[in-house]
């Protein structure tokens, strides 16, 4: 995860902390839960990635 997405997920964490609105609060937990959800993705896809990239280097050689 790179340090900007984990900022963002921790200033969304805070922001959810200090949201009066219990409505606003689940929006934005959800957010929250969803960016972290899509970061989870991207870094399997980017391992698959590179373990097909290696692959093809292999079988080049």
């Amino acid at each position: 995860m790179s340090n900007e997405l984990r900022k963002k997920l921790h200033d969304l964490a805070e922001l959810v902390d200090n949201t009066p609105d219990p409505q606003t609060r689940a929006i934005v937990e959800a957010i929250r839960l969803q960016t972290a959800v899509l970061n989870e993705r991207l870094f399997s896809i980017e391992l698959q990635l590179g373990t097909l990239a290696r692959r093809l280097e292999g079988a080049t050689e």
